[in-house]
C-alpha cells in the first residue's frame, strides 16, 4: 500500500500557492501600473484645461488693462492740451514745479 507523504503533498500545495500568489501579484502590479497611468492622463487632461481656461482669463484681463491705459493716457493728453490752450502761463509754471520736484528727489 502506497501512503503520500504528508511533507510532500503539503510542499506540493505550498509551492502552487505560492506559485498562485506570484500570478495574482504581478497581474496587480499591472493594474495598478494601468490605474496610475490612467491617472496620470486624466490629471495632465484637466491641467491643460485649467490652463488654457487661466490662460484665457489672463488675456482677457489683459486687453481690458490695455484699454484702461490707452483710455487714461488719452484723455491726460488731452486735458493736457487743453490746459496748454487755456491756461498756458499756469501750465508752464506747474510742469516747472513738477521738473523742480523731480529733480530734487532724483539727486537724492
Amino acid at each position: 500500500m502506497a501512503t503520500a507523504d504528508p511533507t510532500a503533498k503539503f510542499t506540493k500545495n505550498a509551492s502552487a500557492t505560492l506559485d498562485s500568489l506570484q500570478e495574482d501579484f504581478s497581474a496587480m502590479r499591472d493594474d495598478v501600473s494601468k490605474l496610475s497611468q490612467q491617472v496620470v492622463d486624466l490629471l495632465q487632461g484637466k491641467g491643460n484645461q485649467a490652463y488654457k481656461r487661466a490662460r484665457k482669463q489672463f488675456d482677457e484681463s489683459t486687453g481690458e488693462a490695455v484699454d484702461a491705459v490707452r483710455e487714461v493716457r488719452d484723455t491726460f493728453s488731452e486735458a493736457i492740451e487743453e490746459s496748454v490752450q487755456e491756461r498756458p502761463y499756469a501750465t508752464l509754471a506747474m510742469a516747472l514745479g513738477v521738473g523742480f520736484v523731480l529733480g530734487a528727489l532724483w539727486r537724492r
